[in-house]
């Protein structure tokens, strides 16, 4: 089943509800972020995080990246953070950047497709970081497009895709 729900003029905490239940149940969104539009998932839910490989026809050796609401989350996938790490943290969080942290033995190798490490993003989208809030779970994320496709902006266009 697919709905559209359009939360660029403002959203409802019972659609931040609908949203969070959907992910929670194993399911995928398709949301904005700071850049582009990214299907967004449970990253602990490995059936959830390949339905997000299968919809983008990625290769499973391509690694995707995590989207976290604070920095306890991002305490909650690695186990050492530098001080340079801390301070760009600091400086470009929430923002349209991707830090590559040493991943802990909590993050799934699916999502780093085995490497020692993972990509966190904390986007400045006042919806998807109450959502990831809600979720209480870090959640899996990735541009919206098939990985030798260009970026596209336009989720309705990229619905019909799918």
């Amino acid at each position: 089943m697919m709905e559209y729900i359009d939360i660029k003029k403002g959203y409802t905490k019972d659609i931040l509800e609908k949203v969070s239940r959907i992910i929670k149940a194993g399911g995928i969104v398709i949301l904005p972020t700071d850049t582009v539009y990214g299907i967004v998932s449970d990253s602990f839910n490995e059936e959830a995080v390949k339905k997000i490989y299968d919809l983008k026809l990625r290769d499973s050796g391509n690694p995707v990246s995590i989207v976290v609401a604070n920095k306890e989350m991002i305490k909650s996938v690695t186990d050492e953070i530098t001080e340079i790490e801390e301070k760009i943290i600091e400086k470009f969080f929430p923002g349209a950047l991707t830090i590559i942290l040493k991943k802990n033995n909590k993050m799934s190798d699916l999502i780093t497709s085995g490497k020692d490490t993972v990509g966190i993003r904390m986007p400045k989208v006042e919806f998807l970081l109450e959502l990831v809030s809600k979720v209480r779970k870090t959640n899996c994320s990735n541009k919206l497009q098939p990985c030798w496709k260009t970026s596209n902006n336009r989720c309705k266009s990229s619905l019909k895709r799918l």
